[in-house]
């Protein structure tokens, strides 16, 4: 099996997803399971990513997007630790899911 960090993750269609930003705090509404969910800094930032992208991301690929172009590279195991723990959360949630393998 090979390890969280290995996979790639795909957000809901961003059509399912209604969400606001309030002073870095996100509120998201996925229309899919009828949720709302209050996603701090971090999470929005990674929801947003997400949505952005036009293919699965690995978590490196979301840490260098979160990042400073210049200081991505110095992005660390703790950093990806907390991106894993945000994905994890969001599998939970139905926000976003390991793409298959």
């Amino acid at each position: 099996m090979s390890s969280p960090s290995a996979l790639r993750w795909c957000s809901v269609p961003p059509d399912a997803i209604a969400w606001r930003e309030w002073d870095g705090e996100f509120v998201v509404r996925n229309e899919r399971s009828g949720s709302t969910h209050l996603l701090g800094p971090l999470a929005g930032s990674v929801l947003q990513v997400l949505l952005e992208a036009d293919d699965a991301m690995s978590v490196a690929d979301i840490a260098a997007r979160l990042g400073d172009p210049s200081t991505a590279a110095a992005a660390g195991p703790e950093d990806y630790a907390a991106i894993d723990a945000v994905l994890s959360e969001f599998k939970r949630l139905g926000l976003a899911e390991p793409e298959a393998q």
